[in-house]
């Protein structure tokens, strides 16, 4: 088959595909939540069956499967809130995951993100929220990765995962849209905390690390 046919059908079952999605979408209020489940997984199974064999996609199919699995794992995310279900739970989780992944917007991405930790708080996954916060704070703009970090490390009562958030903040501190004075003060309060912390966990070359850190920087201020 010629490339030109392949182009040319997979455009006909991109169009076919985004018709579907419409049908089920424009009656969706009138639709049970069993019912939205069974056919929009539908939709899905058309993707895969036809377009899941590429990835490169346009920008409407992306916002449409963006949708679709977000939509299902909200249904399952609330039933298992409703139930206590641990079941409805990782359902929500495997789809939420597959949202993040069709996701574009950093909006779209932090509020999966954001109920994904939830989600894996419920469940007691403590390596899996860790792993979530840290995805969530990546996908800030440069310059706002610094204050995410920090929130992080501010939230944490385990003073490994703090010192993990504020190792981390440390090399966010530069890209801050701030002054090069509140940049080293910055500086200056992350390298107090984390000194502090890892003589607590006795990592004592990180400890001589930072303080080598923190009097270089007293030194450029004054």
């Amino acid at each position: 088959m010629l490339k030109s046919d392949v182009a040319t059908s997979s455009g006909r079952w991109e169009k076919h595909f985004l018709h579907l999605y419409k049908i089920v979408h424009e009656r969706e209020r009138y639709l049970s939540n069993e019912a939205k489940v069974v056919q929009y997984g539908a939709v899905l199974r058309y993707f895969l069956k036809f377009l899941g064999h590429d990835d490169r996609h346009s920008l409407r199919v992306n916002l449409v499967l963006y949708y679709i699995f977000t939509k299902l794992g909200d249904i399952y995310y609330k039933e298992g809130l409703q139930n206590q279900d641990n079941g409805r739970y990782f359902l929500a989780a495997e789809y939420y995951n597959e949202a993040l992944q069709f996701a574009r917007r950093l909006d779209d991405k932090r509020h999966v993100l954001a109920v994904l930790k939830e989600i894996y708080y419920y469940l007691g996954d403590e390596d899996a929220c860790l792993k979530i916060e840290k995805n969530w704070a990546e996908n800030h703009q440069p310059k706002d990765k610094f204050a995410a970090y920090m929130l992080l490390a501010q939230n944490s009562d385990k003073p490994q995962i703090k010192a993990c958030f504020l190792a981390q903040a440390l090399e966010m501190v530069m890209a801050q849209e701030e002054s090069f004075y509140t940049k080293y003060q910055n500086t200056l309060d992350v390298c107090s905390q984390l000194s502090v912390l890892y003589e607590l966990l006795g990592e004592k070359d990180n400890a001589n690390h930072v303080k080598v850190l923190r009097d270089d920087t007293l030194k450029l201020l004054n």
